[in-house]
């Protein structure tokens, strides 16, 4: 047992280093999402317009992410950051949930720190130092999959688009479809405009914002491709700020009427009218200016080649054929 000093190094009484901050992880979450603390087994925190609320179960019971329920402690098993908490509130020892040679001694939910010597490692079954104990940490208490209930969406706050969410034990990482990121507050993705959220991108123009934007709250062209623009939005220490983003599949940037995507027959552009189309199969488009006749062979949002309907015929690129019947989209007019 423990008490066999020659194990065991001197006892401290130390804080809990857990790295959790309810208010962080509440501006990641929708309105109303409820999540396990990781600092107690009896505690929740329900995110209200980005704010953490704390509530508690009562004596004896701990709260279950997965139902949003408070449970006998018997019937659960509780991963918290204060492994004390798992004793609710009785005498004793406690593996530490960050080192597998340490350990805590709890009584009445304070717990003082303890770490084995060199090459002993804590057992939690017989509570003592053992040389070469095999230990598999477990889930880490600030992880998601201990925090949120399975299959609830949390946004990414490394990327405009990604968000991720928790399945069996595991993270699991997703973005939204190309034009749109994704909103925290709704849980869903949306239009880049009702999003907060400045884009570190590598596409951003050399030129200053003033050259894109001559007032905010308007869309902008990139002036790199058909189908990508920029939100003028206004940030009270940096003046001007561009947002980039991509229209949805099947439309293009068209710069009039302060910015919107269109169908991409519907607009003329200068650049890659390949960009955007799927890199699993070969699609033909209109080329530009040409008068309907000539067609562009893309592969992977690249051309790969190109061609002319044959006996003067018009090319539509909807229904991706020749006809004789002519076509006159705005993008392959003759201007």
């Amino acid at each position: 047992m423990l008490s066999k000093g020659i194990f065991l190094m001197l006892l401290y009484f130390v804080a809990v280093y857990a790295s959790f901050d309810p208010n962080e992880i509440c501006g990641l979450l929708s309105n109303g999402t409820r999540i396990k603390d990781p600092r107690a087994c009896n505690a929740w925190i329900t995110c209200i317009d980005g704010a953490p609320h704390a509530g508690t179960c009562p004596d004896n019971l701990f709260y279950d992410r997965n139902t949003y329920t408070c449970v006998n402690s018997s019937s659960i098993k509780c991963i918290s950051s204060n492994p004390c908490a798992s004793l609710n509130n009785e005498s004793g020892f406690a593996a530490d949930p960050y080192a597998c040679n340490g350990y805590y001694y709890c009584n009445k939910g304070s717990g003082s720190h303890g770490e084995c010597q060199s090459g002993f490692n804590f057992n939690p079954g017989t509570n003592d130092c053992i040389r070469g104990y095999p230990c598999a940490l477990k889930m880490n208490p600030d992880s998601y999959c201990n925090i949120l209930p399975d299959g609830v969406f949390i946004k990414d706050p490394t990327n405009c688009v990604g968000y991720q969410l928790c399945w069996k034990a595991q993270v699991l990482s997703r973005e939204c479809p190309n034009g749109y990121y994704y909103n925290a507050l709704k849980g869903d993705c949306d239009y880049p405009f009702n999003v907060e959220c400045i884009e570190t991108s590598s596409n951003l123009p050399d030129l200053p914002s003033s050259e894109y934007c001559n007032r905010t709250g308007v869309f902008v062209s990139d002036r790199n491709s058909c189908n990508g623009y920029y939100y003028c939005s206004n940030n009270d220490t940096a003046g001007i700020v561009l947002q980039h983003g991509i229209c949805p599949t099947g439309r293009f940037f068209d710069g009039s009427n302060s910015g919107e995507c269109v169908p991409r027959t519907n607009i003329i552009c200068n650049y890659n009218r390949c960009v955007g189309l799927a890199s699993d199969k070969i699609e033909l488009v209109n080329e530009t200016n040409d008068g309907c006749h000539g067609y562009t062979i893309c592969q992977g949002g690249t051309s790969i080649g190109n061609g002319t309907c044959p006996d003067n015929g018009y090319f539509d690129e909807l229904n991706q054929l020749c006809t004789n019947e002519v076509v006159n989209f705005p993008a392959c007019a003759t201007s």
